[in-house]
């Protein structure tokens, strides 16, 4: 399973990228430092990575939005 993070702020990128790295996941900088794309990842863990991850920078996923709307 691959994942794409898409932000458009270049700082923010790095930090994610920066994240995912140190966490041992294989992961690479995309489309000139907007996007992060994280490889190799079965869906257990790809579900746990993006819980810890959106915990971690204090975010919330898009379906808790679109229930809230």
């Amino acid at each position: 399973m691959t994942i794409s993070i898409k932000n458009s702020n270049p700082y923010l990128v790095n930090r994610i990228h920066n994240y995912f790295y140190n966490k041992g996941v294989q992961c690479m900088l995309c489309n000139e430092e907007t996007e992060v794309s994280l490889f190799e990842l079965d869906r257990a863990e790809a579900e746990l990575l993006m819980a810890a991850f959106t915990k971690h920078f204090h975010l919330k996923s898009a379906t808790t939005l679109a229930m809230a709307s």
